[in-house]
């Protein structure tokens, strides 16, 4: 469950601020950051060119990988140049919340890289860079080992904080039901790799459950998420809930297009859930570039959040 995306608001035990501060983890949220100012938003700016140089680079990889296998084909066969079996297409799990139960290509190491932006009705903004490595062992077996490479917390009136965030490891487990259908489960731990004031704090615990079908030309996947652990207030449970369910169709060419409603629920602290809208463009079958827009439903959600990033594979490793 790609709980980055949606960017819940928790309650951090020592926060520099209102006990509603931002508190995230690498789940359930932007993890968070540690004091001190960063000279405004030029290493954001320096990550942001940083990581578009090598989405560029891998996509003209992709591409002329794409074309020289496909003049081979055309030169030793008649037939109409397809998909080769050592060139699979990845499984992207961004920009929704809810992961696919599907796992990506066996033997191939897959990565997803993003930013994030939320905007708090406050007028806070938080920042973050949530990334995702993903090896499948077969079609039903894999692990996920992501986080938050770069986070930051901008409240007015107050020194930006900036940390990297929270990581965590999974092992995912697939059970086909039907050629269209599947459950999947996602297990792990959250380490408290983020900044002690507003990450995770101590580790967390979580498993998700994951329900994937196809629809005609729909694509749906629902999840139902639980983490216990990390620090929290007296009055807050160490539990909390998350929930999300998106519907994906291809649209016009290599377009594609995604609805989510999503949310979480902690004893003692407020719920929240949100509506998210994401394109998706099939650059190749190595590399899908997303974009979208998510707005808070609730008062204790963000206001609004902006997100852009790609999914790309990174190569073989048997």
């Amino acid at each position: 469950m790609n709980l980055s995306t949606f960017a819940p608001e928790g309650i951090c035990p020592d926060g520099p601020n209102d006990p509603q501060f931002p508190c995230r983890n690498a789940r359930f949220g932007s993890a968070s950051a540690v004091a001190g100012k960063l000279g405004d938003t030029r290493l954001t700016v320096c990550l942001a060119w940083l990581a578009t140089s090598v989405l560029i680079g891998v996509s003209i990889h992709a591409r002329a990988a794409d074309d020289e296998r496909g003049l081979d084909q055309t030169s030793t066969t008649s037939e109409a140049p397809g998909p080769s079996p050592d060139q699979p297409s990845v499984t992207p799990y961004r920009p929704t919340v809810s992961n696919p139960a599907d796992l990506s290509a066996p033997g191939w190491l897959e990565g997803e890289l993003g930013g994030l932006r939320s905007y708090n009705e406050d007028h806070s903004r938080n920042d973050n860079v949530p990334w995702l490595l993903k090896y499948a062992f077969d079609e039903n077996y894999g692990l996920l080992l992501g986080g938050g490479g770069y986070v930051s917390s901008q409240v007015p009136g107050a020194p930006t904080q900036a940390s990297f965030g929270d990581t965590y490891l999974e092992w995912k487990q697939r059970f086909p039901v039907s050629d269209t259908a599947a459950f999947g489960v996602e297990a792990g731990v959250v380490a408290p790799t983020a900044a002690h004031d507003l990450g995770a704090g101590k580790p967390q615990w979580l498993v998700n459950g994951i329900f994937s079908t196809d629809l005609g030309a729909l694509h749906l996947d629902v999840n139902l998420a639980e983490t216990h652990g990390g620090e929290t207030p007296v009055q807050v449970s160490p539990w909390q809930t998350g929930w999300a369910a998106a519907i994906s169709r291809p649209l016009a060419g290599n377009w594609g297009g995604a609805f989510e409603l999503s949310g979480t629920y902690q004893q003692g602290a407020p719920t929240q859930s949100q509506a998210l809208f994401a394109l998706n463009y099939n650059w190749s079958r190595q590399l899908v570039l997303d974009c979208g827009a998510a707005y808070g439903l609730t008062h204790a959600a963000h206001d609004r959040s902006l997100f852009a990033g790609a999914t790309f594979m990174i190569g073989r490793l048997r």
